[in-house]
């Protein structure tokens, strides 16, 4: 069992390293057409110097086609894709991508046996008048009778209505995984309760529908993780910090029977809170001492309770005893060292941020996601290693998605996704502020440029509740 353990592991780690060599791959490749068509620009085709850059550039491609049949980028919203593949792009490239993006191209497609001089020709297409690309079909001829053979072009994907009304269909589906994560949850605490046997069947069903979705598309799920319920603050918490840390899982790799194992332990992890008095939970003012100690038992609580839970893990008792086990402050108190469960740390890390960005029981006020991030910071190596923080930032982002933004144009953006620069989200321009943009709003990203700098940059947090902005209409 251990050995299988080890090499799930280790093909998860060889995955993870080929996945960012081929990143690295990826991005080379478009840097180095990126200079070919500079080169163009400045020199004759027959000069050493674009020479060189071209023939760099058919060595690095015929590289990344050993393992397919093509090589494709593609633009979206002012981010580069390769293939399925987010690709880091600084202010070096902003040049060339604004090239593409005035010609209306959305997609270059480079194919098996391409030469250096197809490379120097197109780029010296590239380098005319932008009117020659306004028609595909008469660019790809003119480019035939370049002999440009190995090179294909696509036009600018848009998402008209009918890719909205799939997206909004899509976020209903997240806000359904939502709701059957709280009521599965509400149905085992309520079992344990009366002393009658839970129905585990259900809730594992809910979190694997919850996995399928995070690997699909996370960024919809934790969009959801903003809705706050305070008259279940306690459920709608545990189904956040469900999300947070199954996509977190989902970031370092782990395998899917090992993210529902972790979702479902998360899901668990504070129903010791149901032994505590609601005039204790909920209770708005600072606690008293004793009240405060009453709080700290919940973790034993919650290990007991689960331990008469039919068909559930042990992991999932050890979660809901380790998830405070943090620090000086940490509880309950133990003797001795004690060295917490890798899904320990892991749930602790998403229970404090989701505890930190809610309105209730921690925190008398909510705190911005990005003053989050900043606390956690402060605290690394406390709740969780800076390591797993680190990921975790890199997982969520600066600005989560879900964060309201003041842009130095005066609008306001929401964010709906992350891109690989953790401060330029992609982001859904609001104008009505009533819901109606996820269908027919602008979604743009912060990584665009024009002219060689940044299109909107962020100048600022809008706190939702002083707007009056329900940022919940967005994802449900």
């Amino acid at each position: 069992m251990a050995d299988e353990q080890s090499n799930k592991q280790a093909e998860a780690k060889k995955s993870f390293l080929a996945k960012q060599k081929l990143i690295e791959s990826s991005k080379t490749s478009f840097q180095l057409f990126s200079a070919v068509l500079k080169s163009a620009s400045l020199y004759p085709e027959e000069h050493p110097i674009l020479r060189a850059a071209a023939e760099k550039l058919q060595s690095n491609t015929e590289e990344l086609l050993k393992d397919r049949n093509e090589v494709a980028f593609y633009l979206m919203g002012g981010e580069l894709f390769f293939e399925t593949i987010s690709i880091p792009i600084d202010q070096n490239l902003s040049s060339i991508i604004e090239q593409f993006t005035e010609r209306d191209i959305g997609g270059i497609v480079f194919k098996p046996e391409i030469t250096a001089m197809e490379f120097i020709r197109f780029a010296g297409m590239m380098n005319k008048e932008k009117d020659l690309f306004a028609e595909l079909i008469s660019a790809h001829e003119r480019m035939a009778k370049e002999g440009i053979a190995h090179i294909t072009l696509h036009r600018a994907i848009l998402v008209d209505k009918q890719m909205g009304g799939a997206i909004k269909a899509e976020r209903e589906k997240a806000s359904d995984i939502f709701t059957d994560a709280i009521n599965s949850l509400k149905e085992v605490v309520q079992a344990v309760y009366l002393n009658k046997a839970s129905n585990m069947r259900k809730v594992t069903s809910v979190i694997q529908t919850m996995v399928d979705y995070v690997l699909d598309d996370k960024d919809s799920l934790i969009g959801l993780t903003n809705i706050k319920m305070h008259d279940e603050y306690t459920f709608a918490h545990c189904v956040n910090t469900a999300i947070l840390a199954v996509s977190l899982g989902t970031y370092l790799s782990l395998d899917k029977p090992q993210l529902a194992a972790l979702g479902v332990a998360a899901l668990m992890h504070d129903i010791g809170k149901m032994n505590i008095p609601p005039e204790i939970l909920n209770k708005p003012d600072k606690l008293t001492e004793e009240e405060w100690k009453t709080v700290q038992q919940h973790p034993v609580e919650g290990a007991l309770l689960l331990s008469n839970v039919r068909d559930i893990s042990k992991l999932a008792m050890v979660v809901a005893f380790e998830h405070h086990q943090h620090g000086m402050n940490g509880y309950p108190a133990i003797e001795g060292e004690h060295k917490r469960h890798p899904f320990s740390q892991i749930i602790s890390l998403a229970d404090s941020y989701e505890a930190m960005t809610s309105s209730r029981v921690y925190y008398t006020n909510r705190i911005p996601p990005d003053k989050a991030i900043r606390i956690l910071l402060n605290n690394r190596g406390i709740t969780s290693s800076p390591a797993l923080l680190q990921s975790f930032i890199n997982m969520i982002g600066i600005f989560p998605v879900g964060t309201l933004l003041k842009l130095d144009t005066d609008e306001v953006g929401l964010v709906m996704h992350q891109t690989l620069d953790l401060m330029r989200p992609r982001v859904l321009i609001l104008t009505k502020f009533d819901g109606s943009e996820k269908e027919t709003g602008e979604l743009t990203s912060l990584v665009e440029t024009t002219g060689g700098k940044y299109k909107r940059s962020v100048s600022g947090i809008i706190d939702p509740n002083m707007a009056k902005i329900d940022v919940k209409r967005y994802f449900d």
